[in-house]
């Protein structure tokens, strides 16, 4: 019902793949972030999913119908669930297109799983304009350059990282010798274009522009080395469409997410 692509054939689905939101799925494709990815055939696919490790997928799929819906069934069952429970994890979520035809495909329960959360999430882009009169300081707090690995080791067992650079760009934001805030380059990237993940670890230093802070560092940190941002957030985080507002992100995509929780 499905196929592996060998690393030299993940071309054949290149162009199936080109929107901003799906830039993970193209570093996947363009071998510059471990995983695997599927068809139902190499000759003219009408169902892929490209998984970037661990618990992430994009899907496509010609039509809905019940090859479709079996393609999908089965690799949850023979690839997907054997790695969620070596790994303990719970989770695994699904980026689709707008297709109503790919809805009646996922937003459905499946054996072992069953749909924990549908929602939709937008991705933004930087409006360098608007980003040049952003103004912003740590004050009394310290930040620093950092590397973080592109995944954690212990995927290292299931996927092939080791041909891969390991370590991204990220920024870290210190208040009293303790990290409150980080901003890192996920390791997401195409065509120069990168997505950003930021936390602020602990609710009572949350709305204290912290995050700001260490997101606008690196993001000027990572333009002199000429890349560009990308944002994504689900549609119901006010917060952080708020930072990314602050900083000058515009809304370009919004798509839906299904999350499957194991049973």
């Amino acid at each position: 019902m499905y196929t592996e692509l060998n690393k030299d054939e993940f071309i054949i689905v290149r162009d199936y793949f080109k929107e901003k939101y799906q830039i993970p799925a193209v570093s996947v494709i363009n071998n510059n972030f471990p995983g695997k990815i599927f068809v139902d055939n190499k000759e003219e696919p009408k169902a892929i999913l490209v998984w970037a490790i661990s618990r992430w997928a994009y899907v496509y799929f010609q039509k809905e119908n019940s090859k479709s819906r079996d393609f999908f069934n089965s690799l949850l069952q023979k690839e997907i669930t054997p790695l969620m429970k070596d790994l303990n994890e719970e989770y695994f979520e699904v980026y689709s297109g707008n297709e109503e035809a790919w809805d009646a495909i996922l937003n459905t329960d499946f054996e072992g799983f069953n749909i924990f959360n549908k929602h939709f999430e937008n991705t933004f882009i930087l409006n360098y304009e608007m980003f040049s009169k952003v103004k912003l300081n740590g004050n009394e707090t310290k930040i620093f350059e950092r590397k973080f690995p592109i995944v954690p080791e212990i995927y290292s067992k299931y996927f092939n990282i080791s041909t891969m650079n390991k370590e991204v760009d990220g920024m870290v934001l210190e208040e009293n010798e303790r990290i409150v805030s980080q901003c890192v380059n996920n390791g997401f990237i195409s065509d120069n274009y990168y997505f950003l993940d930021l936390d602020t670890f602990e609710k009572s230093e949350r709305n204290k522009g912290y995050g700001s802070i260490v997101a606008y560092e690196l993001i000027n940190n990572l333009n002199k080395k000429g890349f560009m941002p990308l944002w994504e957030t689900t549609e119901d985080n006010l917060p952080s469409q708020r930072v990314a507002k602050k900083l000058g992100f515009e809304k370009v995509d919004r798509y839906p997410v299904y999350i499957y929780k194991m049973i």
